[in-house]
């Protein structure tokens, strides 16, 4: 399975070659704060990869030549990076429709509009008579950015997406943001003692504490996803053919078996996440290895079968 990090590294990589070439050469730091490099070893990383890429014979002479000094980097024999990836039109669309719909929300940065407004030009020129979107915006995302703000802790009622059960949590907030169709806040969560994200919806009430906090360095980029820790449970389990989409869509390693199956390794910090996913697939996995979801399973199986005979 291809990581969110792979799939970014590369995505900056094809973005940082064309603008060496354009400009016949770069200075490293510009490069570094420009594309958003933790350092100067983290952008030789990426340089050092493309020296073993090129076009097929791959000889010497197919070879990208990258050329690192000690402030400067040139890049030669890479005439097709030349020019910056171009969108298809289904990107094209994809990215105007978020960007539309963050404006929408009140929330968007003027930079966002004007670039939406010059890619809305290009693609969908009569736009504002064809394309409109309503999003409605909670107001705990007003509410939220104010406290975190002032950098004052929120203390906030949440109802577990996983769990439905509803706790008090007190939260150093870094950000609200839109993904996925819904609201979010990142923040480090006390209670948990670590990062975590809020579906701003799932939030209750919402009280600003007097309290202040010094903002840190966190991993959140405005992406919802799992991050596994060293707390989580696991389960392995055979999938097959049909439910490939299973690896794809869910953050786990998966083992080709050669016949269009695959061997699945699942990380959850709740086993039910796992064992609703595992009962749903029903006949498409086997082989599962896991105390904790198995017994998860067995538990909400149990639970199923005594709702539906109340209802008989």
């Amino acid at each position: 399975m291809s990581s969110d990090k792979t799939a970014h590294r590369l995505s900056r990589i094809l973005a940082v070659l064309p603008w060496i070439i354009e400009h016949g050469g770069a200075d490293i730091d510009d490069l570094v704060a420009r594309f958003d490099y933790k350092d100067k070893p983290d952008l030789v990383k990426d340089l050092h990869l493309v020296f073993m890429t090129g076009l097929p014979g791959y000889g010497p002479g197919d070879l990208i030549d990258v050329d690192v000094s000690e402030n400067e980097v040139y890049v030669d024999a890479a005439e097709y990076f030349s020019r910056p990836v171009r969108l298809t039109a289904t990107e094209a669309l994809g990215l105007l429709a978020a960007g539309m719909t963050f404006i929408e929300s009140d929330q968007a940065p003027a930079a966002l509009k004007s670039a939406v407004a010059k890619l809305t030009a290009v693609v969908i020129p009569d736009a504002e008579s064809l394309v409109h979107f309503d999003v409605p915006t909670p107001q705990g995302v007003s509410v939220l950015n104010g406290v975190i703000g002032r950098r004052h802790v929120a203390r906030i009622e949440y109802v577990g997406l996983a769990t439905n059960v509803r706790t008090t949590r007190e939260v150093e907030g870094q950000s609200v943001f839109f993904n996925l169709g819904n609201w979010y806040l990142s923040g480090f969560c006390r209670m948990a003692g670590a990062e975590r994200i809020f579906r701003v919806d799932r939030i209750g009430d919402i009280e600003e504490l007097e309290e202040t906090y010094e903002p840190t360095e966190m991993s959140s980029d405005g992406i919802v996803r799992y991050r596994p820790s060293e707390s989580d449970v696991h389960v392995t389990f055979t999938t097959d053919s049909s439910s490939r989409w299973v690896a794809e869509y869910y953050p786990v390693d998966a083992v080709e078996l050669g016949d269009g199956s695959q061997r699945v390794t699942m990380s959850v910090s709740d086993p039910l996440v796992a064992a609703r996913l595992l009962l749903r697939l029903g006949d498409a996995v086997c082989d599962i290895e896991g105390q904790a979801v198995l017994a998860a399973m067995a538990d909400l199986r149990t639970r199923i079968r005594a709702r539906y005979a109340q209802t008989e």
